[in-house]
């Protein structure tokens, strides 16, 4: 949007002034501004890492706190088969420890042993400990540095902008940054043990299960980064009525439409079971959801004027 200069002495006319043609830097020093910002980035992202190292044991409890919870669960559930199946041989509970031995049901002892779920998991190779603890600092620390990159991100694209357009995403950027926490969590605390514990559970007496570092940390990355960027809907949904682009009348008619898309993009992000689809597409719907209504409040419909003759 332009603005109107003062109008210098001697001159006639009004002079107006388009802020990006303001605020244009040369080559040289947009060049100049970027290595500053990814030298203050390296270094935020460099001191992160450094203190996540210094606590890399109980960062290693927080994120196999999924995996230990599926697990506690997946043993518990064990030892209930276990007791049914003692039970229906008509043994008295409080002689269990005797279908321990050899000489008593095999079917027993290996539910309430053999099969039972490592409280930890399992490396294929010497420094897969090593290296494990390098992504698990190296993660966290972009995960709580983010903010500030995002931060310096925004600064170097908004000289190319207008004003009212910086207002905009200023206005939304602590909001799609609460909820990208909100996906990240929701994923950490609801969907990834459910998950584990719902696929696991599936061949529960067949198969024993050991989950390896390698699997489990790509399993929780992409599962929480997804969620991450799939609870940004509303911001995207009233950022889109706001700039006029949808009505949100629209949403509305297109809400059986998205339900179908919930479904695919559950089935593309999680893996193929119904279970974990429905618990990555029910956050979908319901954001989706919550920027119709976010639109429907915010947006003004526009004011029809009538024709003259």
């Amino acid at each position: 949007m332009a603005e109107i200069q003062p109008r210098p002495p001697g001159s006639t006319a009004v002079q107006p002034v388009d802020e990006v043609e303001a605020s244009r830097m040369t080559l040289g020093e947009h060049l100049e501004e970027l290595r500053v910002r990814l030298v203050k980035s390296t270094i935020v992202i460099a001191l992160a890492f450094i203190g996540c190292w210094v606590y890399r044991k109980p960062l290693d409890v927080f994120a196999q706190g999924p995996y230990q919870r599926a697990a506690t669960e997946l043993n518990a559930e064990l030892e209930r088969r276990a007791e049914a199946a003692i039970q229906a041989e008509g043994a008295d509970p409080e002689e269990w420890r005797e279908w321990y031995e050899p000489s008593g049901y095999p079917q027993v002892k290996q539910l309430r042993s053999d099969l039972r779920i490592a409280a930890r998991m399992k490396g294929d190779a010497a420094a897969t400990g090593f290296f494990y603890y390098l992504k698990l600092c190296f993660y966290i620390s972009l995960f709580i540095s983010g903010p500030f990159l995002l931060w310096q991100m925004w600064g170097f694209i908004a000289a190319g902008l207008y004003r009212h357009e910086r207002a905009v995403v200023n206005h939304y950027f602590p909001a799609s940054l609460g909820l990208f926490l909100a996906g990240v969590l929701f994923g950490y605390f609801v969907l990834i043990p459910n998950a584990l514990y719902f696929l696991a559970l599936q061949t529960l007496e067949s198969i024993q299960w050991y989950e390896s570092v390698d699997n489990y940390w790509t399993f929780m990355l992409a599962l929480t980064l997804a969620l991450g960027l799939v609870f940004q809907l509303p911001i995207v949904m009233l950022g889109l009525a706001r700039l006029g682009l949808v009505e949100p009348r629209t949403f509305a008619r297109f809400r059986p439409h998205m339900i179908v898309g919930a479904l695919v993009v559950g089935a593309l992000l999680t893996p193929p079971d119904p279970f974990t689809q429905m618990m990555m597409a029910g956050p979908i719907v319901v954001l989706y959801e919550l920027g119709h209504i976010a639109s429907r409040l915010t947006v003004r419909k526009p004011v029809e004027r009538k024709s003259t003759p």
